[in-house]
């Protein structure tokens, strides 16, 4: 994971760098996914082994010095490789015919030092036979060693399910093409990104260096340019609000990706500086598992959008009858805590009840989370919640796949089922 030069790092026969708190919360979300991604694709008992490839882009040294003299903490490489190895414990725990995980690693660090203690890490860690079979350790710039792992990935039986790691300190070493070659190219591939959007903010400016930095990276287009001192002027959760509608657009349009979360992570200590945790994917279902984890992480995670359903991209001369917005309504900070959860709560339902009345016609659930994809701070079941009161009292039906029955509970919803409008629209939403 590379980090400042002056701080992040590593010499072989020095203690490693002190660990901040914000990235114990990155390595708990790191972890935390990685666990829940094998437990659901192997939640069919009958499946029998899982090709999996994880690619740290911005590896480091691989461990940190904690708080206590000779505490130490995992970085990203050591907990890929733990984690996925309990999980295969726990898939098989009780069972006579093993399961298995095939997990391949590909390690990437810039600067040699940091390479240099990675690789004395790792080979301390693993039998010496792993490296460079399930395990490659690969010095150079992230984005020059990507396209020999991705048609290394591209051969390997069984599939092409892939998570890239990419903890760049800063905003410019993952440009948004960088991201389309990524989901262009392999199938099953999911990124979480951090992306230093206060680093981008303090530099950003109506300038001809600034535009050319934002050429580089993709992003220029999305920026508005012309209203860029009014936004900034207008103070830190307008201009917050204004670039993560911008920039969140730009990075999911160029990647391709279906699915996405991009909510900010605070970190605490010395810097108040903000950025990004960016989860992109094709899959919604792994989407509904990164919301979860921020809603269990709630004390470090915020937006600056609407409660329920936001719209991306906002440009203050043209795009207020998209979005429904007035610049200087923007930027109310929301958090994952329990007013942000009614808030959205209640937003849902008083948004998808009448769309589903306008929908004029039978609609599966599974097709609702897909229109709304990621464009809510809610989770699947919160989005079922949100349609509890509406079938409890018959304003929308629900019936069950396949003649399957009335559903009469939003929770039990699935997505095969079928939400009908009720005979009379509701009096509230007219």
């Amino acid at each position: 994971m590379v980090k400042r030069d002056d701080k992040y790092s590593w010499h072989v026969g020095s203690c490693p760098p002190p660990i901040d708190p914000h990235s114990l919360v990155k390595h708990q979300i790191v972890r935390s996914y990685l666990e829940r991604y094998i437990q659901v694709l192997m939640s069919n008992v009958l499946i029998e082994k899982l090709t999996l490839s994880v690619v740290d882009g911005f590896a480091g040294g691989g461990e940190y010095s904690g708080e206590n003299a000779g505490d130490f903490h995992d970085g990203s490489p050591l907990i890929a490789m733990k984690t996925v190895a309990e999980q295969q414990v726990v898939l098989n725990v009780g069972r006579q015919k093993p399961r298995h995980v095939d997990a391949k690693y590909y390690f990437v660090e810039k600067k040699r030092g940091n390479f240099a203690y990675l690789s004395k890490l790792v080979g301390a860690t693993v039998e010496p036979s792993r490296i460079g079979r399930d395990i490659e350790l690969l010095q150079g710039a992230f984005q020059e060693r990507v396209g020999p792992i991705i048609n290394d990935i591209r051969k390997r039986a069984g599939g092409e399910r892939a998570i890239f790691l990419l903890d760049q300190y800063s905003y410019d070493q993952v440009p948004a093409p960088l991201l389309k070659t990524i989901f262009s190219s392999v199938k099953g591939a999911e990124v979480l990104l951090t992306f230093n959007v206060d680093s981008l903010v303090t530099f950003l400016s109506n300038t001809e260096q600034s535009r050319k930095k934002l050429e580089e990276i993709g992003l220029a287009r999305y920026i508005d340019w012309d209203s860029l001192d009014q936004l900034k002027a207008a103070g830190g959760n307008v201009w917050r609000s204004a670039i993560q509608r911008n920039l969140a657009k730009g990075l999911v349009e160029i990647s391709g990706a279906k699915h996405y979360t991009i909510f900010y992570i605070t970190p605490m200590g010395s810097t108040s500086w903000t950025y990004w945790l960016v989860h992109l994917s094709n899959s919604f279902k792994a989407r509904d598992v990164m919301m979860e984890l921020h809603w269990e992480n709630a004390n470090h995670f915020s937006h600056y959008l609407e409660p329920d359903i936001f719209t991306l991209g906002y440009r203050t001369n043209s795009d207020r009858t998209a979005t429904g917005q007035d610049t200087f309504d923007l930027g109310e900070a929301h958090h994952f805590d329990a007013i942000a959860n009614q808030r959205c709560l209640d937003g849902l339902a008083a948004k998808l009840v009448p769309a589903i009345y306008d929908l004029g016609k039978p609609t599966r659930f599974g097709d609702v989370l897909e229109k709304i994809g990621s464009a809510t701070p809610g989770t699947a079941d919160m989005i079922r919640q949100s349609l509890d009161a509406a079938i409890r009292n018959g304003d929308i039906g629900a019936a069950a796949a396949a003649g399957g029955g009335k559903r009469i509970r939003g929770s039990t919803l699935r997505p095969d089922d079928v939400l009908t409008a009720g005979q009379q629209r509701p009096i509230v939403f007219l």
